[in-house]
Formats: C-alpha cells, structure tokens, sequence
C-alpha cells in the first residue's frame, strides 16, 4: 500500500539527525571553507541544499506516483539525479518500494529522522553528488552514521517488522550514474553506539537541553 507523503514537522524540541551530526569534524569541508570565499560557500551551500532537498522531492513524488516531476529552479541537477535514481530502479527490479520521506521519533534517545525508503529488512537513503571526473561516486561516513540512527528510529516503532540492514544509494546530479553502499547489522550497530550516540549527546549539552535518553552503548 502506497502512503502519502508526510511533512517534516515534529512537535518537540529534539534535535534532528542530521543537526546530532554537525558535531562531528569534517576535514573535506573545513578545507572548502579555507580555500573559498564566503559569498561562494555561502551560494555554493544554498544551492546544494535547494538542489538536495528538490531531488528527494522528486523521488518521493515518483516512488508514491511513478511519475517525473521537478520543480526546482535547478533543474538540469535535479533531473539528472531522479534520472540516476530510476535507473537504479531499472537495474534493480526486485525492489518494491513504497514508502518515502517518513518521519519519525525516537523517544528511547530523544532525536527525529526522516527516513527516505524504508522497505524492511533494509532501509534505502538517497544521496545526491557529484561524480566530477571520477571514476566511481564518493562516499562518505557520515552517510552511514544517518542511517543507523535511521534504522534504529525504524526498530523502535516498528519492532515486529524491523529493518537489519541499510543501502546507500549515492546518485549524481551532474551526470546519470549511481553507486550502492550496503550496510550490515553490526556496521549499524557500531556507527550508532560509537558515533551517533556520542554525538547526540554532545549536542544536548551544548544546547544545555535536559531530555536526555538512553543514550549509552549498553543500552542500544
């Protein structure tokens, strides 16, 4: 059965997934910032935000219509990555996705996500980049540090149908090209004990919160 899309609105002050993550250093990016101006890191970030936020719109909308729409005013990214991500869908026939941009929260740890295609046992994550020159898309670990804390947020409201394994998809924006990243159990189990945990908790201090949760490995 195909839900509808949700909007991405939560009625409590927990932080987000991604927000828990802007703790962490992030080298590739501190050196952008060196090397660049602020007036282009600051339209280079605008832009990549609006063109990532526009793909994932566009993918939810074909995943639940099996139509193409994009409404962007970035639309030659935008269509190369939903063209990226349905030929993944092409050469991946098996999938049977329905569900898109659901999102949830963990009381448990105390943090929202959304998650972009939960289809149990594995969760499915969109990533839109650049393939630039390379040979292969790049990947990054804090793609994975999200998904764990997105299969976890699965498990807890869903534990009689929950999800053990994760796939990245990194889809180009600047060509039509994909690249799938799998994620076992034990991989999501140690990226969301020794990384996304320590990190929500560093952030619920700094921001001087008092709802803290389970938030030690014993406990995941």
């Amino acid at each position: 059965m195909v839900k509808a899309k949700k909007h991405r609105a939560y009625e409590n002050e927990y932080p987000s997934v991604t927000q828990c993550l802007d703790v962490l250093r992030k080298h590739g990016l501190e050196h952008w910032f060196k090397v660049n101006t602020l007036e282009f890191i600051t339209k280079a970030s605008v832009k990549g935000k609006a063109i990532g936020t526009a793909t994932h719109e566009a993918i939810s909308h074909y995943i639940i219509t099996g139509e193409a729409k994009i409404e962007t005013e970035w639309p030659d990214e935008v269509t190369n990555a939903l063209r990226s991500f349905i030929l993944f869908r092409k050469e991946n026939p098996e999938l049977k996705l329905s569900l898109s941009e659901e999102p949830l929260t963990s009381e448990v740890f105390k943090f929202n996500g959304t998650l972009d295609a939960p289809c149990p046992p594995i969760l499915y994550d969109w990533k839109s980049c650049e393939k630039k020159d390379k040979e292969e898309l790049p990947e990054y670990a804090e793609w994975k540090y999200q998904c764990s804390a997105y299969v976890k947020l699965w498990n807890e409201h869903h534990p009689e149908n929950p999800i053990s394994s994760a796939c990245i998809v990194a889809i180009a924006k600047d060509t039509v090209a994909y690249k799938k990243i799998e994620i076992n159990e034990q991989e999501i189990n140690d990226c969301f004990n020794e990384v996304f945990l320590p990190a929500l908790k560093i952030l619920t201090y700094q921001k001087g919160k008092h709802f803290y949760g389970k938030q030690t490995a014993s406990n995941c």
